[in-house]
Parts: structure tokens; sequence; C-alpha cells
């Protein structure tokens, strides 16, 4: 009898250890994150800010408020050009267009807001940040109009992946790597 329990046990032990064990993985999406903090003219943050993100394209809202350290965060956001805008009682409104979201990036939005009324509003126009410190990821968005200047030798479409930095054509070998449009990224093996 003893004999027989260790049977049953065995696999179900088995099948509990397997489950337990497994990780959880991150797909790639197709999504970035807006974050950042308001503080006001002397450099303390506000806490309960409502900051509100649109998209401008579809014109879909989202509102949060800031945290006791002034910071908001909007996360998961759709890739796209989006404008946002920051109050708070006692200060002026402040307006941010034009913030574009990529594949994977973590755009910073700060805002300092003065004294005054709500009901005025400012609006701020300055570019994005061409520098990305809140991550290692490395990504590279390839617009529509460098696809299309591209010369595709056959139409492989493997060949596009060589647009992006970090990726290069792999050594030629007997497989003809090379010529198939192989490539290898960041110093990984093309295979």
């Amino acid at each position: 009898m003893c004999e027989t329990s260790f049977n049953v046990r065995a696999p179900l032990l088995a099948l509990v250890f397997l489950l337990l064990s497994v990780s959880c993985l991150q797909a790639q999406v197709d999504t970035g994150t807006i974050l950042g903090t308001v503080t006001d003219v002397s450099g303390a943050t506000i806490t309960g800010a409502e900051v509100t993100l649109t998209n401008e394209d579809t014109n879909a809202t989202v509102t949060t408020r800031t945290a006791s350290d002034g910071f908001y965060k909007f996360t998961p956001v759709k890739i796209g050009r989006y404008r946002l805008l920051a109050s708070f009682r006692g200060f002026q409104t402040l307006l941010r267009r034009g913030v574009i979201v990529n594949v994977g990036a973590a755009v910073v939005v700060d805002f300092m807001l003065k004294p005054g009324s709500m009901k005025e509003t400012i609006e701020v126009k300055t570019g994005a940040s061409l520098l990305q410190t809140q991550d290692a990821s490395v990504g590279q968005v390839i617009d529509e109009r460098s696809l299309n200047s591209l010369p595709l030798n056959g139409r492989n479409y493997t060949f596009l992946a060589q647009l992006a930095a970090g990726v290069n054509s792999p050594q030629a070998d007997t497989r003809g790597n090379a010529a198939t449009g192989a490539f290898a990224t960041n110093g990984f093996r093309p295979a």
C-alpha cells in the first residue's frame, strides 16, 4: 500500500514543481510609457495635481493624480502623438502638445506650475529628449519614408532588420547566411 501511494504522489509532486518553477515571460509590445513630476516654481513637488493624457488622433483621454512625491505615470500607452495637461488649484494650467510615444519608449514630461488662476493655460512647446536615461533598453523606429526609399535586393524583408542600430550582416559562410538576409544583433549569433 505504501508503494502505491508513492507511485501516485511522485507524478503529482513533479507536476506541482513544474508549475511553480515556470517564470513569466515578457513579450514584445507596441506600447510605451509617459511619466514625470509636477513641481512648483520653487522646485517643491505638488501632491494631488491632476495630469490628463489625450491622444491627439483619437481624443481618448485618461486622467491621473500625482503621488506624494509629485510623480505621475501613464502605462501602457499606445504609440502615437499625445498632449498632456497638468493643473492644480491655485496654479496656472500647463499644456504640452506633440508628445510622441514610440515602441518601448519611456517619455519624461515634467511640469513646473506657476501660481495663478486655473483658467489661465500656458502652452509649452519643446522638442523630445534625444537621450533616454530611464532604462538600458535599445529600440528604434523606422519611419515610412525610410522604408519606402530603401532599395531591397529581391524584396527580402529580412534585410530591413539591418537598418536598426546594433544589427549587421554576418560573415559569409558555406551556408550562404549573408546572401539570404540573415543578421546578427548586438553580438549574438545569426542563428
